[in-house]
């Protein structure tokens, strides 16, 4: 808000030195006619643009989510700074126009400074910084009604006494978006996961799922409730996403051995419904951090009044101006504004009551049908959350195949020029990420690996023994398949070094490198099996496996806060210089060609080398030639343990999900919440599926239970 406050000055410093030293008079007298108007206007369509902004932010994932992501923060920084702008202009009285209409425009400011329904915050941080905004309210305000008073009619007091409930309707927009933020913001999020309702501190013997909820709260919510056959899936979701809603604060929690088990509703689902079901969960909590909707529903009868107010208000501003304005008084242009910032007020209220009319936080607190009108209604909701459930789940997922970029670089004839100036690679991090459907056989694959580390938890919980599995890396994948190879039943003590001379390390502090050298190698593998006939297009865990390495590829690149700190931006540079090395100019002819036989060269050239003996020194081999290798030992165990390629290729989706894993149960819940401003990862779907499972260590199953105790359960270990 100060910032806002600030740029607003220098504009005007800029304006006056601008206007005095090169434009005429005429423009002068011109652009002090119309600034006011024009930025007035423009504060109206940059509401507009907000609203449909909101809307496309969370739903739109895809090769153009960069310019989205961008054209969301250039709208929702300009429509703060337009509305404080026009207040401040107001302020300083450096306008020529001096129009009564100004008292009826300046409260709209302030209805505009309240932002729509579905977009509170661009950003976490901005939920941080509520306290900054709520003084902002106060500065605000006090220059609303200095501008009311300064600008009011002298003659026309039906007008100034219009203005008045506008005011307060703008106080009240404003209100809502600061309460808003403050309720998203962490400290008030972790006070709220320990309240209680009122109505149940004095039960007696009533059982804990967790901290601060009780099974009675949660059995009650719904209790009076009507029930059509599609609204059960989204009030399991709405539950789920109040019982894990401590995760998205990275707070860990003991779970009851009730909802442990029951994998928190998602016992009996199936992988696409799972899928869903955890797509909705997420859009529960995208609402609680970047919209008004939890408000709206937390104190219903409340925002019903508050929201009539503002709506009447505005309806009969809008007639009462209508019946009062004198049409020989005022410009045309001025009352043309006036009517256009009164119907856009109207229908933004409209549009967001319907909004959330047809919310799934409304719709799920669908009472018993009565009357006709209800009836309708609950005929319009089953047909809404049919058609909501229909589009849920992660629709795409990014790719970055390092190979392909390598090759385009070198058949593009600008690449290395741009390279000289994009210094952060920011062509190849979002110019040459493809996106494509997640598809069922993929979500199967995830779901089914889940389950499976989900039934080796279950046998024998314990904590070191989830930690353990979590921290699989594919070592374990590889350790097996390498006694396989040997015929051993023991362990490989013997064969330490032998061991990591043929696989990549997998230690913590290797994990990032790791990530490119299985890329390399399952990239090679894959177009090395591709152009030798060996896979056909889409063919079964090779399509699974290239699609979870190009994504955990694009993490590493264009999301590297998801994973652990590596020198991401380090590799990738020194793979490219590598591979340009091998990329001569012969080669550059179509895209096709060149793959073909850089993947054909690399590999015979990495072949050779293991075979000779001369070896390039060992500064000389970098993550590139290292990958290669690793490609080159995977294509010889298909003949050296006679497998066939269908095995090979499932050893290397299994060491691709269990990278998947890992990195899903080391990202920071804060760092899953604010991706789901850009859509949501899949990385993110997988970590709360996980969370459901009880394969994540900050949801554990509480062992020491005591089912007649309400304060059994420990509070959040912080």
């Amino acid at each position: 808000m100060l910032s806002t406050v600030a740029t607003s000055f220098i504009y005007f410093e800029i304006k006056e030195m601008v206007l005095k030293k090169i434009f005429s008079e005429i423009v002068k007298r011109f652009w002090g006619e119309w600034e006011l108007r024009l930025l007035v206007v423009m504060s109206l369509i940059l509401q507009l643009c907000l609203v449909v902004s909101g809307y496309f932010r969370r739903k739109y994932i895809g090769k153009k989510l960069p310019y989205v992501a961008i054209l969301v923060w250039l709208v929702y920084l300009s429509a703060d700074w337009i509305a404080t702008l026009v207040l401040t202009t107001l302020l300083r009285g450096d306008n020529s126009l001096k129009s009564e209409l100004i008292v009826f425009w300046t409260p709209f400011l302030l209805w505009h400074l309240g932002s729509p329904h579905n977009i509170t915050a661009y950003s976490l941080e901005d939920n941080e910084i509520w306290l900054r905004h709520f003084f902002g309210l106060f500065f605000q305000v006090g220059e609303a009604i200095y501008i009311y008073a300064r600008f009011r009619s002298r003659t026309n007091i039906a007008l100034n006494a219009m203005a008045v409930p506008i005011l307060v309707a703008g106080i009240i927009k404003y209100g809502e978006r600061i309460w808003a933020l403050r309720c998203a913001s962490d400290k008030q999020l972790v006070n709220s996961f320990f309240r209680v309702p009122d109505n149940m501190t004095n039960i007696g013997g009533r059982k804990c799922i967790r901290a601060g909820l009780s099974k009675d709260h949660i059995n009650n919510l719904f209790k009076e409730k009507g029930v059509v056959p599609e609204i059960e899936f989204f009030r399991e979701t709405y539950l789920s996403y109040i019982v894990l809603k401590p995760l998205f604060a990275d707070l860990p929690f003991p779970l009851s051995r009730e909802f442990h088990d029951k994998m928190v509703y998602m016992e009996p689902k199936s992988a696409e419904d799972a899928f869903k079901f955890v797509d909705v969960e997420l859009s529960f909590v995208y609402d609680l951090l970047f919209t008004k909707n939890p408000i709206q529903y937390r104190n219903v009868k409340v925002s019903l009044c508050l929201g009539g107010f503002c709506f009447v208000s505005a309806i009969c501003s809008l007639i009462a101006f209508a019946a009062v304005v004198d049409r020989h008084r005022h410009s045309p242009i001025d009352i043309a504004i006036t009517y256009l910032l009164l119907v856009g007020a109207i229908s933004l209220d409209v549009y967001s009551f319907f909004m959330h009319v047809l919310s799934t936080w409304a719709m799920i607190r669908l009472h018993v049908p009565g009357t006709k009108l209800h009836n309708m209604y609950s005929g319009v909701v089953a047909s809404r959350l049919h058609s909501i459930k229909a589009k849920s789940g992660i629709k795409s997922m990014a790719q970055h195949d390092l190979i392909k970029y390598c090759v385009k670089a070198k058949t593009s004839s600008f690449t290395g020029a741009i390279r000289l100036f994009d210094t952060g690679n920011l062509l190849q991090k979002y110019g040459h990420t493809k996106w494509k459907p997640v598809g069922p056989d993929l979500k199967n694959f995830i779901y089914e690996h889940l389950r499976n580390k989900r039934e080796k938890v279950s046998k024998n919980f314990k904590l070191h023994e989830l930690e353990k599995l979590l921290n699989e890396k594919g070592d374990r994948v590889f350790k097996e398949k390498y006694k396989e190879m040997l015929g051993l039943d023991a362990d490989l003590a013997g064969f330490k070094s032998e061991f990591f001379s043929i696989f990549p390390k997998m230690d913590p502090t290797y994990f990032i490198r790791s990530i490119f050298l299985w890329h390399i190698a399952t990239e090679l593998a894959y177009y090395d099996d591709h152009d030798n006939h060996r896979i056909g297009p889409g063919h079964g865990l090779c399509y699974i496996s290239k699609s979870i390495s190009d994504y955990m590829m694009y993490l590493t690149l264009v999301r590297p806060a998801m994973l652990c700190k590596g020198f991401s931006d380090v590799i990738n540079g020194k793979i490219y210089r590598e591979a340009q090395s091998f990329l001569t100019e012969k080669m550059k002819t179509s895209f096709v060609k060149t793959r073909k036989q850089f993947t054909n060269d690399l590999l015979h050239f990495v072949a050779f080398q293991q075979q000779s003996f001369y070896q390039l020194p060992h500064d000389k081999i970098g993550a590139l030639i290292e990958g290669a290798s690793f490609a080159v030992k995977l294509q010889l165990f298909t003949r050296e343990l006679r497998w066939d390629v269908d095995e090979k290729w499932e050893m290397i989706s299994e060491v691709w999900m269990d990278m998947m894993t890992h990195a899903a149960s080391h990202c920071s819940w804060k760092e899953h919440a604010q991706q789901l401003r850009h859509g949501g990862e899949l990385l993110t779907h997988v970590a709360l599926l996980m969370a459901h499972l009880g394969l994540s260590t900050k949801v554990c199953r509480d062992e020491d239970e005591d089912e007649d105790d309400p304060d059994a359960l420990p509070p959040f270990d912080v």
